[in-house]
């Protein structure tokens, strides 16, 4: 028997998101200050980042979104970015009590946008099974509606 990866933790952060960009739109923070993502956030987002299908609320490019992970049972690879195929493998070797934490990030590799969308927390099951590939489904308030199945997201 196959087990989805779900949650048992999900933070989302749409209304930061529109807290800052209310907060750039009236001036209250300049471009350099919401444009601020690093090198590596942009060569995650360029590298293993899958395309959002909505632009960047400042210059109206494609948005990327990219996955960073964090947790202790995961040792040096806590802190970093990674494909869906890999944080699938790492989910399914997680043992009871273990928890790994997915951090989704939207970038903007034209302007350097970028800002936390959403936190996953998954615990281990023992005994458990994940399955190859899949889609889960997220439910959403961006611009892409209230709701959508994406392929390129984890689960089934």
């Amino acid at each position: 028997m196959t087990h989805s990866p779900v949650p048992y933790r999900s933070v989302d952060h749409e209304l930061d998101r529109r807290r800052t960009l209310r907060a750039l739109s009236r001036g209250g923070m300049s471009r350099a200050e919401v444009c601020d993502a690093t090198r590596e956030v942009r060569a995650s987002a360029e590298v293993l980042g899958v395309p959002a299908g909505r632009a960047c609320p400042v210059c109206g490019a494609d948005l990327r979104e990219t996955q960073w992970i964090h947790g202790t049972a995961i040792g040096e690879k806590s802190g970093t970015a990674r494909s869906l195929a890999e944080i699938r493998q790492l989910l399914s070797v997680l043992r009871g009590g273990e928890e790994l934490t997915v951090h989704t990030v939207e970038v903007c590799l034209r302007c350097g946008w970028n800002h936390l969308l959403r936190e996953d927390g998954y615990r281990g099951v023992a005994g458990k099974v994940l399955p190859e590939s899949g889609s889960v489904e997220y439910p959403t308030t961006y611009d892409d509606g209230p709701g959508h199945r994406r392929e390129d997201q984890l689960g089934d």
